[in-house]
């Protein structure tokens, strides 16, 4: 399997793509900028690993976890 790091695509291009708006920032947790994933073309649903501290999410699912949390009314 392959994997797309988030610093740059595998062939070394730097132009931008479709691809660049679902590569997150940084590791949720730990905020490292070393964060990888196994995806040939990064989405929306891809899942990232953090190879700094080994966090494992995906963006799509924590957002919407957020949106779905609600304080006790």
């Amino acid at each position: 399997m392959g994997s797309f790091d988030s610093r740059g695509d595998p062939a070394g291009r730097s132009t931008a793509s479709n691809a660049d708006a679902h590569v997150p920032a940084a590791c949720p947790t730990c905020r490292s900028t070393s964060i990888t994933t196994t995806a040939k073309t990064p989405d929306s649903e891809s899942y990232w690993r953090c190879t700094k501290c080994g966090e494992v999410w995906n963006d799509s699912r924590r957002q919407a976890a957020r949106q779905n949390r609600h304080g006790w009314r």
